[in-house]
């Protein structure tokens, strides 16, 4: 295999029992024999968002008469949160010799760009910031973007969650955002959305975390600085800890808005804008399809998300006082009570 013992035993320990490892050796799920092509699948994180995504996927290749253990082969991980774990096991699905990488968000997309080589293809879904990873020059047309990868871009629609926010709150001067700079992905919405908000008058109020155990300690110290809303981007800590952020504005009476569709069913969210997972994944499937066809990556564009899914929930608005205008439950795809 092309990783080293050291690189293995690191990856071990890291990601324990969990899905994180591969068998060892070249083998692939205890021995099980190798069918159609081999596609490695890496996400982030075991969360609903890129794994409603990963499904979306899976389907998109089922339809198309792809099965795994049939038709095709999946080997499916996660980096249990660790930025460097995507780097090892971009390297074991090299020694494992993968006909195709799915990177399913920014960071895995990252390593793929890292330690691919042109002859493997690579798609990607879930990814909000593919120019950041190294996966070519916006906006990722034929020519603008490396020949062995195409995906779909969903960078999160946070301008919009601001008018959602905004429309709950026609006086909203200040929102406050937790993420980690340390995420490419995360450093790239969180500019964008201090973009949205200066044109919009509305001050974004910033806590910095390293990770998912930091986030209930900012979330509580944004709600000291009496933020007028909590409002959430395309970040792996608060995905992780999303609740922790909700269980605060629940008890400080803070509406609190995400662009992640999974989230509107946890108690303290109030309002959700974003992208249909499902419906990225299918697309990002759709491409594969092709490419497992014979098709070239480096002839097709890379394809952003256009569609977003708005959810509000009344059993939050009713908990923390909130009257949600008539407009936006009419508006609303689905309502929450």
């Amino acid at each position: 295999m092309s990783f080293g013992r050291r690189e293995f035993l690191t990856l071990m320990a890291a990601g324990g029992g969990s899905s994180l490892v591969l068998a060892a050796c070249g083998r692939l799920g205890g021995g099980a024999p190798r069918k159609g092509p081999l596609i490695g699948i890496l996400q982030m994180v075991d969360a609903p968002p890129p794994n409603l995504t990963r499904e979306g996927f899976v389907q998109a290749l089922v339809d198309a008469g792809y099965r795994n253990g049939e038709t095709v082969t999946f080997l499916q991980k996660d980096a249990a949160g660790e930025l460097p774990n995507t780097t090892l096991v971009m390297k074991q699905f090299l020694g494992e010799k993968v006909d195709m990488v799915l990177a399913v968000g920014t960071p895995p997309l990252q390593a793929a760009m890292k330690v691919m080589p042109e002859s493997v293809p690579v798609i990607f879904c879930y990814c909000s910031n593919p120019w950041g990873a190294g996966a070519g020059k916006p906006p990722g047309g034929v020519g603008q973007h490396r020949p062995n990868v195409v995906g779909t871009i969903g960078t999160n629609p946070v301008g919009q969650e601001l008018d959602l926010a905004r429309q709950v709150n026609p006086a909203l001067k200040t929102a406050g955002l937790i993420f980690n700079p340390g995420e490419p992905n995360s450093e790239y919405e969180a500019k964008i959305l201090k973009q949205q908000a200066a044109q919009r008058g509305i001050t974004i109020v910033e806590q910095s975390v390293a990770n998912s155990g930091e986030v209930l300690q900012a979330a509580q110290a944004l709600a000291e600085k009496q933020v007028q809303a909590f409002v959430k981007i395309g970040d792996y800590a608060t995905i992780q800890a999303f609740n922790a952020i909700c269980k605060v504005g629940l008890e400080n009476k803070i509406p609190v808005y995400s662009v992640d569709p999974p989230d509107i069913d946890l108690p303290g969210c109030l309002g959700v804008i974003g992208w249909n997972y499902r419906d990225d994944g299918y697309a990002a499937g759709k491409l594969a399809v092709r490419v497992l066809k014979g098709a070239s990556p480096a002839t097709m564009a890379f394809e952003p998300l256009t569609k977003t899914d708005l959810l509000v929930s009344q059993a939050t608005a009713k908990a923390i006082g909130v009257e949600l205008p008539e407009a936006l439950l009419k508006q609303a795809d689905k309502v929450v009570s």
